[in-house]
């Protein structure tokens, strides 16, 4: 394929030697009629002045951005506003996971209190006032509770407690109480095998799973829109060129015209026609400037991270150029690439492994719930104890449970006064209907998944298939659009020399470089649509980020 800046310089050249001939033939046919024309030099176009290229134009308005497509790829991850919304996303899935395990965190616990009581007693005969026996009591209460993987709890409490009286009558005041107990609760069907936080672990884990799986998805669709725009813009700029260098032309072919009217080959109407054709091509240089414009925005869109951002007051310049040579693999790699790696498929396999989850937990769910408990408990119990001696009340210290919190928590590290209990419960619901209706849901979910794979597996394939026949036919299209952009140059260069001759008309001149503008344009068209062709097969088959060098850094 001619490179357009050569491509340029030919026609350039051409038109100047169209300039130089036409001047000749004037000449020759003014000897016999009028003087010599003046040398088409001294005759400036003021009328249509030449248009520069659009890099020089872009420079003088604006900064210059040359980007190759390795560039476009890397700003593309780290600031497409899209890929960071998945991005947190992943996070969020990570953290539910994280949120679901605080179920097996321990829950430790403390209380405690204090009080006073005042109780009314029965006055003696003869007393004005009814008596009031007065009671302090206070405690405390450290406990921890853990779950269990099992699906059971064991808890473990420390119970603290004293009681002062101002009454005589008590043996011992104040008194001190101490209890330990350790309690287990252990399903042994229903709740064992599968549990309702571990279906949540469990499916939690697999999300984080699928949340990967969508973002390189994400991260797949967003890399071949960025190209995509990439490769548009390349096709806007050049195209942009190739009619401003047509525009050149008709200028050229203009002052020919003009030439010719001066010396009355033709009549003054050929140049309103030129002027015309000019026009035109003014109008389709402009409609390049759109795409351009659109397709600058639209790249800018995607590698932008933020309104504000330098990128939208410069110019996008890309350095690279499509190539015409690709190469495709075999229908059978494609296709087993594409079904093993697809996001799509890889987010049904998550999918049908938590539909396996649920089965399971609601399969036990139908199950009876029995469950074991046990537990034991020591306790203690001392204070300040009192003896009648004579009939005076007297500490009694040499009494085993004369004492504070430190006997009382004595006899309970001894475990000097041991309970213990061991109990089971057995619920049998009748139907179930509730459980079993959970599990045919399930059930039906998992078949309708495995449709659902079925279905994105023709997907892929129909999209491997497409992708492999629409490269072929782009190929194809290419090489017959060269075929057209050559063919229509040697026309070009056939009419040019009738046209020298006089034996073609300023009309059909026109037409024929046209033609080949237009052939110009379709060729770069075709090599765009081949690259377009190579990113869906990419995608098809889950390579591009790979095909482009990127590597998806671990989320942590």
């Amino acid at each position: 394929m001619t490179d357009s800046a050569e491509w340029k310089t030919m026609v350039l050249a051409r038109g100047l030697l169209f300039v130089s001939m036409v001047s000749c033939a004037a000449g020759h046919a003014g000897a016999q009629t009028r003087p010599p024309l003046v040398p088409p030099q001294a005759v400036p176009a003021v009328e249509f002045p030449p248009t520069p290229p659009y890099v020089e134009t872009a420079a003088q308005q604006r900064p210059l951005w040359r980007l190759a497509v390795a560039e476009v790829v890397d700003r593309a991850f780290h600031n497409n506003l899209d890929l960071t919304i998945e991005r947190y996303n992943q996070l969020l899935a990570r953290e539910r996971v994280r949120g679901a395990l605080g179920y097996y965190d321990p829950l430790v616990s403390f209380s405690s209190n204090v009080g006073t009581a005042n109780n009314p007693l029965t006055a003696v005969p003869g007393d004005s006032q009814i008596p009031v026996e007065t009671v302090k009591t206070s405690g405390f209460t450290p406990s921890i509770k853990q779950n269990l993987i099992g699906g059971g709890t064991a808890t473990a409490t420390l119970t603290n407690s004293q009681s002062l009286t101002t009454s005589l009558t008590p043996t011992v005041n104040p008194s001190f109480a101490s209890g330990f107990s350790a309690s287990i609760t252990q399903p042994l069907l229903r709740g064992l095998g599968a549990t309702s936080i571990g279906r949540q672990v469990g499916s939690n884990r697999l999300d984080v799973n699928i949340a990967d799986a969508q973002y390189r998805q994400k991260v797949t669709f967003v890399l071949q829109q960025t190209l995509t725009q990439y490769w548009e813009l390349v096709f806007a700029i050049e195209s942009y060129e190739t009619r401003r260098q047509s525009k050149d032309l008709a200028l050229v072919q203009y002052e020919n015209t003009k030439l010719r009217v001066q010396s009355g080959l033709l009549t003054p109407t050929a140049l309103t026609a030129s002027r015309a054709e000019i026009a035109g091509r003014e109008r389709d240089m402009l409609l390049a400037r759109v795409q351009i414009i659109n397709a600058e925005n639209a790249l800018k869109q995607l590698l932008s991270e933020d309104p504000a951002s330098p990128i939208w007051t410069m110019a996008l310049i890309p350095t690279d150029r499509p190539a015409p040579e690709v190469a495709t693999p075999a229908l059978q790699a494609a296709l087993d690439a594409g079904l093993a790696h697809r996001p799509e498929i890889e987010q049904l396999r998550f999918q049908n492994r938590q539909n396996q989850i649920d089965r399971d937990f609601f399969s036990w769910e139908k199950k009876p719930t029995v469950n074991l408990s046990a537990s034991y408990s020591a306790l203690g119990k001392s204070g300040t104890v009192f003896q009648r001696v004579a009939g005076e009340r007297l500490t009694d210290p040499a009494n085993p449970a004369f004492g504070g919190y430190q006997n009382a928590w004595r006899q309970v590290s001894g475990f000097e006064f041991p309970t213990w209990s061991l109990g089971l419960t057995v619920q049998v619901p009748i139907t179930n209907r509730a459980a079993s209706a959970q599990l045919v849901q399930t059930n039906l979910a998992g078949q309708r998944l495995r449709t659902q794979m079925t279905r994105a597996q023709q997907s892929v394939i129909v999209d491997v298939r497409s992708s492999l026949e629409v490269i072929a036919m782009q190929k194809q299209s290419l090489d017959a659009a060269h075929l057209t952009t050559q063919l229509s140059e040697e026309q070009l260069e056939a009419q040019s020399a009738r046209y020298e001759a006089g034996f073609s008309t300023d009309f059909e001149l026109l037409r024929y470089q046209r033609d080949f503008v237009d052939a110009k344009v379709r060729e770069l068209r075709a090599l765009v649509d081949l690259q377009l062709a190579v990113l869906s097969l990419q995608k098809a088959t889950d390579t591009l980020i790979e095909a482009q060098g990127a590597t998806l850094a671990p989320v942590r």
